[in-house]
């Protein structure tokens, strides 16, 4: 399924829903959201004010794990019997499920691009690191790493929409793995790094160092790199994620019931409370909309910025006992 017909998919889907028998989603859908505790695939319906979650979306037989793809209409999926696929999505129905030939089956952790043009697939089994180009609509593995030639095991990573910039956080230290090959180059040196981050742009990136609490601003990262720190006491475990426009960076720590926003240009860092601690920082379709908290069968809370004020609203639980079979 083109980008460029998702219009035309979201219009078929509400027509869809207008006749009898049909099985759809009714009203705009925000993004999509995975359960990790199984293969469940739920559409965050509504508007901010009043989300909503649908029940599970039927999936194809043998999918075992969903990774969906931030902010976008399609997910990949781990299949039991025929390895990895791109699955898109229309609405409440799945329009289009396409093998990705030589991809790692069961990947330990997926990161997307800032579009979702690319993605790292990593196995600590096979010691390997891929980078999927061509999302969603021409699949391939673009690049493939191993990953022994590193100092240690990768933990997390970030890629361009064109997968031709890759960055890697593993031993003690973020690096740049050159698309031609090569030895992978150290930009900065980190303990611990928790969260890594390309922006839009391709060339600049964020890091989290947990070890030392400080926020790293990398620019240029694949031509003439320049660091600086962005922010510091920020120590433990977390997560961040670039504005829309670049222009700030979004930061959220466990138990601290809030979500805070860092000005790249003046370094100034507001904070927005929330009721409930966030645990994640998942981009949803609207600009500077995140999914922070989803556990099965929990509610939710959504953080999005309006204006320059950010509001965190509540999704209601779903009720298995009685949601639709799908």
């Amino acid at each position: 399924m083109a980008r460029s017909a998702l219009g035309w998919c979201w219009l078929l889907a509400a027509l869809a829903g207008l006749l009898p028998g049909a099985t759809t989603i009714a009203g705009p859908v925000a993004g999509y959201v995975a359960e990790s505790s199984g293969p469940v695939l739920r559409a965050v319906l509504g508007v901010p004010g009043s989300f909503r979650f649908s029940d599970p979306l039927p999936l194809p037989d043998g999918v075992a794990r969903v990774h969906v793809a931030p902010g976008q209409d399609f997910a990949l999926v781990e299949r039991t019997d025929s390895g990895l696929a791109v699955l898109s999505l229309c609405g409440a129905k799945v329009d289009l499920v396409t093998a990705v030939d030589g991809a790692l089956t069961t990947p330990d952790w997926v990161a997307f691009s800032p579009q979702a043009g690319s993605a790292i697939l990593f196995s600590a089994s096979a010691s390997r690191l891929q980078v999927l180009a061509g999302l969603p609509d021409t699949p391939r593995v673009a690049m493939e790493l191993d990953t022994t030639t590193l100092p240690g095991p990768p933990r997390n990573g970030a890629v361009s929409d064109d997968g031709q910039t890759l960055l890697i956080a593993a031993g003690r230290g973020v690096y740049l793995v050159p698309a031609a090959g090569g030895a992978a180059q150290l930009l900065l040196p980190a303990i611990e790094v928790v969260s890594l981050a390309l922006f839009r742009n391709g060339v600049d990136a964020a890091v989290w160092d947990g070890g030392t609490g400080s926020i790293h601003h990398l620019q240029n990262v694949s031509s003439a790199p320049a660091e600086r720190v962005l922010a510091s006491g920020l120590k433990g475990v977390g997560k961040l994620y670039p504005s829309w426009d670049g222009g700030k960076l979004f930061v959220v720590k466990p138990g601290a019931k809030g979500v805070s926003s860092i000005d790249l240009a003046s370094g100034e860092i507001q904070s927005f409370d929330s009721s409930a601690a966030p645990v994640t920082l998942d981009p949803l379709r609207n600009h500077d909309t995140f999914l922070i908290s989803a556990r099965p069968h929990q509610p939710a809370w959504i953080f999005y910025l309006d204006g320059t004020a950010g509001r965190v609203v509540f999704v209601p639980a779903r009720n298995p006992m009685t949601e639709s079979a799908q």
